[in-house]
């Protein structure tokens, strides 16, 4: 009898162990789906967030050896707030030419993902992209923003549709309300593929807008690389010709 108690008593022991470490896992895959919401397709953002708890901190690297710095935090559940800064020829020889402030960025959601509804968000930020020039970036700051975004699931992996429109503060060359649209695809867990299309109706210089594309993969549950074409279309500000940049994203939670 003894033994046979001894025996139960192993097994129930066994079990509890395996009941930890699978609910440990599924914890820790839930954490990393939180932590990991793609907030920015390649310039335009997103509805997603950096779950309360995390910090974020991204670096992005751009032509003529510019460099720019991002740290994001979730202040609340529905709140990220964040501050950037950076500048051309970073990386190089000669005298860098740094963007004249830092800038910030804050988004709340509104509304929830369920089954009918796209998530939004309201936000604002005054960090554009490219090289700063004539008082305004290369590709204009979104200023005040809302952002949808849908994602759906099936066998052959994961889609998210996204879209938005935008108030920039930068006037120079136009000052018109301005919009995007995007996808994101999952290839497996690893690798997304991203696309992009911004209308640029707030840019009177061209008549059409910026399309870019790229693709993101995940190193670890925390940290993420992504390779983006930028301006495909051959548009912008001072140079006109593709561009290739690289991102990297690394969240934690505090």
């Amino acid at each position: 009898m003894k033994g046979e108690d001894t025996v139960r008593a192993s097994r129930g022991v066994i079990k509890c162990a395996l009941c930890v470490l699978v609910s440990a896992i599924f914890c820790e895959n839930a954490a990393a789906a939180e932590r990991a919401e793609l907030s920015r397709i390649v310039d335009s953002p997103t509805a997603g967030l950096v779950g309360k708890g995390y910090y974020a901190v991204g670096l992005r690297l751009f032509a003529g050896g510019g460099v720019l710095g991002q740290v994001q935090a979730g202040a609340l559940k529905r709140l990220t707030i964040g501050l950037s800064f950076g500048g051309r020829e970073v990386i190089g020889q000669g005298a860098i030419n740094w963007n004249p402030r830092a800038e910030v960025t804050a988004r709340y959601r509104m509304i929830e993902e369920s089954t009918t509804w796209p998530a939004v968000v309201m936000g604002y930020e005054t960090q554009g992209y490219g090289m700063y020039e004539g008082a305004r970036y290369e590709n204009k700051s979104k200023g005040f923003f809302v952002a949808m975004s849908k994602n759906f699931t099936s066998s052959l992996g994961q889609f998210g549709v996204h879209a938005g429109v935008n108030k920039s503060r930068e006037t120079v060359s136009g000052e018109d309300v301005s919009g995007w649209f995007g996808v994101d695809k999952s290839l497996n867990e690893d690798l997304t593929l991203l696309g992009e299309y911004e209308l640029a109706r707030n840019d009177e210089s061209y008549s059409i807008g910026y399309l870019n594309a790229g693709a993101r993969w995940a190193l670890a549950p925390q940290l993420k690389a992504a390779l983006l074409l930028k301006n495909l279309l051959r548009r912008g500000l001072g140079e006109t010709e593709p561009s290739r940049e690289l991102t990297v994203l690394y969240t934690e939670e505090f």
